[in-house]
């Protein structure tokens, strides 16, 4: 298994990954919907310096993702922090390793950016248990708090 930052043949696979996120019914159908709007988001992600979307590859095949945003500070002597979202792994591939080699490399990417710290939020009801953020060394540090618009 290889991780790599994903490249714009990837983002079809990445769709059917994040589907499993908010749509885990629609995830299991073999077409994925291309929305103009899909292409458009990926054009201003992969131009912006300070993102990364990570691919896990096994065989050819894309089995994990997440996404990566360094973000700029002016607490901590101005040194940046990383957050990570949706980090979704195949559900044939659970448990095997995949989402720990992407948050893994995800870290590694936010140390070399000299980041102070990395968040992330596990999605509500999502396959992503707390368990396995505390595994990777990630606690519990207060309440997250989101206003939809």
């Amino acid at each position: 298994m290889m991780i790599r930052a994903a490249i714009r043949s990837d983002l079809g696979a990445i769709l059917r990954l994040l589907r499993e996120v908010g749509d885990p019914a629609g995830a299991r159908s073999a077409h994925v919907r291309m929305s103009s709007a899909a292409v458009r988001a990926w054009t201003r992600m992969e131009s912006d310096p300070d993102r990364t979307v990570l691919v896990a590859e096994d065989r050819g095949q894309i089995v994990g993702t997440l996404d990566l945003m360094i973000v700029a500070n002016l607490t901590h002597d101005a040194q940046p922090w990383a957050a990570v979202d949706n980090l979704v792994v195949d559900p044939q591939r659970r448990g095997q390793g995949v989402g720990r080699a992407l948050l893994e490399d995800a870290v590694d990417r936010a140390t070399h950016s000299g980041c102070y710290k990395v968040e992330m939020l596990a999605h509500e009801g999502g396959a992503a248990p707390s368990g396995f953020c505390v595994r990777l060394g990630f606690g519990g540090s207060s309440d997250g708090y989101r206003r939809y618009l």
